[in-house]
């Protein structure tokens, strides 16, 4: 059986680390991941936003209340 000691796991991670990383953000299909927290100005603004949509979409009809728990949203 191979014996791997703490020094030659965290050498070996420090050798591929970078590559690796290089190699998970070429790949990246998806949205990136918010990192920073969201200021009390922009979180203002969108909730703003999304509450005229919200508004907005139930003015034209597109949200159905089909009973006191489910409601259908047509999303264009």
């Amino acid at each position: 059986m191979r014996e791997w000691y703490l020094e030659h796991i965290q050498q070996r991670i420090d050798e591929k680390s970078q590559s690796i990383h290089r190699a998970i953000l070429r790949n990246r299909s998806q949205r990136v991941v918010r990192r920073r927290p969201r200021d009390l100005n922009e979180q203002k603004i969108l909730d703003m936003l999304c509450k005229k949509r919200w508004e907005r979409a139930i003015k034209e009809g597109k949200v159905k209340i089909l009973n006191a728990r489910e409601w259908y949203y047509d999303v264009d």
